[in-house]
């Protein structure tokens, strides 16, 4: 699209859609070059009636129209959220541009779905959070850069609005509940003032050249979430609170509600005074207040109409520029946020019923267990074993004689060819989980166990022989994946403030190296045979793929390309030519989750640097997931590699 007139369209004709055809309309009247073009309704009459109020020139009678229109530029799409979804999927399906309502979708597994789409479609989608948009944003954080309230210390929101007479609010089948449709303001008012980057800086004396206190400025993250909610006699949430920490010592203190009384203000406190504005979805007025609480200026921005018309010009200049989406709105925002409000409904237990609750995804009750082997020259599996409960994660010793499998906390030693099992003896060390591998010197294993104290998962040292176990990381959560081939150090994945990276440590213990920043889950780390590479997977790209990266953790370059499969723990072969890892669909899981229960698939990549890497190819297709193959569990002759496939009891 170069300079030429938006021709705008409308699918649904709701509330909603009247705001954002008023905007659309002035702005078509002042020649600000969007055109009111098409309104679609799945009734003619509705359709009609709007285009006719509103002055489009087009009415259609259901959205399949509308999304077949070739003159259409842009279609805003304004139905209840629970159906998002499925008009984003009709409309990409014709390769229409979008500008999606918000809450963009119900929840982040269906927005990593559609986004995904659209970027191999090479289409523009954007999510309507229209005060993204607003000119009034910048207007504060241009306070603020400008010291006026001095170091910005913390957030508190409120969008709160008695809504329990809109039925499909009430109904959980429609996403229904305070959070999605009013929550989300609260959560973005934070987000937009305690994450920016130059907002972070201010007032920092040790701020230089984008750092602060030696971070990145952009990991300003959330590392701590406590929330409560009241839900509404159908079970959705009708009242919650949020309070949130970030890492750079921020709190955001954060309510909505369907069901009490009208309030719908932020304010952002600093050490020098404090910012208040009034409605923050459109930041209606905005006051600012010195340390001692005077009202020093007071600003009601102006607006061309009603403040929708901001995310229409967005995306007009977006398009102009040939972007497939908004610098104010990025995919990865959109992603964040829905993430972020399923978080809170898991807290909450609040769930909608074309969900798996997560008690359901994580119920192995009954589950079997067939551990077996594959090999990559036959393509064919052999069936070692049979087990009436969960084992987990195999792996292959040096001497190809034995596999290891943890069960229920503890870890045991299978021999391939009597079929005999014995328990490794660890003490204490029995609540293991499953990221262990075997020690180079034959000795034991290093295990990931969760302790008794506190719940966190560290990092211990267990032996055959009967030797009490040795502790390698007093920090936790450390979840082990990786050792080198002499035995001396250890990589594993760890959250530290918030966030889940990779790290080193000497296998005897010492001080740990962080070798990864990239902001997601950085997980599965695991050395070559010869050292000089860590492959792991990461979901910085928005989809969890794996990676690779020098054993100092330089050279970080992404392996796999799936747009719509999550990667995950690549296992690198004795040989260095061969990688086998998991793979989950998109629909199946969001892209950082790691689940049972989900039909899989294991993939191989064959290569080396000299020739490439091919793309990964499916091998087998089976019911597992977490478990199946989490360690490495290649052979020594790198011709075979062991995984456990599962059966629902």
């Amino acid at each position: 699209m170069d300079n030429k007139v938006l021709r705008f369209g409308i699918l649904g004709c709701g509330h909603i859609a009247t705001k954002m055809a008023a905007a659309v309309k002035t702005l078509e009247k002042r020649g600000m070059g969007v055109e009111c073009y098409a309104v679609a309704s799945r009734t003619p009459d509705k359709a009609e009636k709007f285009a006719r109020e509103y002055g489009f020139g087009r009415a259609y009678g259901s959205y399949e129209e509308l999304a077949k229109d070739t003159d259409v530029d842009l279609i805003y799409i304004a139905t209840p959220h629970s159906e998002h979804y499925s008009n984003i999927l009709l409309c990409l399906e014709h390769g229409k541009n979008l500008l999606v309502e918000k809450a963009f979708t119900a929840n982040a597994l269906l927005a990593s779905e559609v986004t995904a789409l659209a970027e191999e479609k090479g289409v523009f989608l954007c999510e309507a959070m229209w005060t993204r948009f607003l000119p009034a944003v910048q207007m504060v954080k241009d306070w603020i850069l400008a010291a006026k309230i001095g170091k910005v210390e913390s957030v508190e929101a409120d969008f709160s609005m008695p809504l329990s007479h809109i039925g499909r609010l009430h109904k959980p089948e429609l996403a229904g509940g305070a959070l999605l449709d009013l929550g989300i303001y609260s959560l973005t008012f934070a987000d937009l003032f305690l994450t920016d980057d130059a907002i972070c800086r201010v007032g920092r004396e040790d701020a230089v050249s984008g750092s602060v206190a030696g971070k990145d400025c952009v990991a300003n993250h959330i590392i701590q979430t406590k929330t409560k909610c009241v839900k509404f006699h159908t079970g959705v949430d009708a009242t919650d609170w949020i309070d949130l920490t970030y890492a750079g010592g921020q709190v955001a203190h954060l309510k909505t509600s369907m069901v009490a009384p009208l309030h719908n203000e932020g304010v952002i406190y600093g050490t020098a005074g404090f910012i208040r504005v009034h409605n923050l979805n459109d930041m209606e007025e905005i006051q600012l207040f010195d340390v001692a609480g005077n009202l020093v200026e007071s600003v009601k921005p102006s607006r061309i109409e009603n403040c929708y018309e901001y995310e229409v010009l967005g995306c007009k200049a977006a398009l102009e520029k040939g972007l497939k989406e908004c610098p104010e709105m990025p995919h990865s925002k959109t992603m964040q946020i829905m993430t972020q409000m399923d978080g809170l409904r898991a807290q909450w237990g609040v769930s909608y019923p074309f969900e798996l609750s997560p008690g359901e995804v994580w119920d192995r009750s009954g589950d079997k267990s067939f551990l077996e082997i594959f090999d990559i020259e036959t393509g064919e599996s052999k069936l070692l074993k049979e087990f009436d409960c969960v084992i987990e994660a195999p792996n292959w010793s040096a001497d190809g004689k034995f596999l290891t499998y943890n069960s229920e906390g503890r870890i045991y030693r299978f021999e391939i060819a009597t079929g005999t099992i014995t328990e490794v003896p660890s003490h204490f060390v029995n609540n293991c989980n499953n990221d262990h591998v075997l020690s180079p010197d034959g000795e034991g294993l290093y295990v990931s166990h969760h302790t008794k104290e506190d719940g966190l998962s560290r990092i211990y040292k267990i032996f055959f022989d009967g030797r009490m176990p040795e502790l390698v990381t007093p920090l936790a959560p450390s979840y082990l994946h990786g050792i080198t081939a002499d035995g001396k150090t250890l990589a594993y994945c760890a959250e530290r403030d918030g966030e889940y990276d990779i790290y080193t440590i000497p296998a005897a213990g010492g001080n740990e190296a962080q070798l990864t920043t990239a902001f997601g889950l950085n997980d599965g780390p695991e050395y070559d045979c010869d050292g000089e590479y860590i492959w792991f997977n990461s979901v910085r790209t928005g989809r969890m793929q794996a990676w690779r990266m020098k054993a100092d953790g330089s050279e970080q370059t992404q392996m796999t390309f799936d747009a719509h499969w999550n990667t995950w723990f690549p296992h690198i072969s004795p040989d260095r030519t061969k990688v086998v890892m998991l793979a989950y669909h998109e629909r199946d899981v969001r892209p950082g989750e790691h689940v049972p229960n989900k039909t899989v698939e294991i993939r191989l990549m064959t290569g080396c640097d000299e020739t490439g890497w091919s793309k990964p190819r499916t091998l087998l297709k089976l019911f597992g997931g977490q478990g199946t193959i989490n360690v490495n569990s290649w052979a020594p002759d790198s011709r075979r590699f062991a995984y456990v496939r599962y059966e629902k009891g």
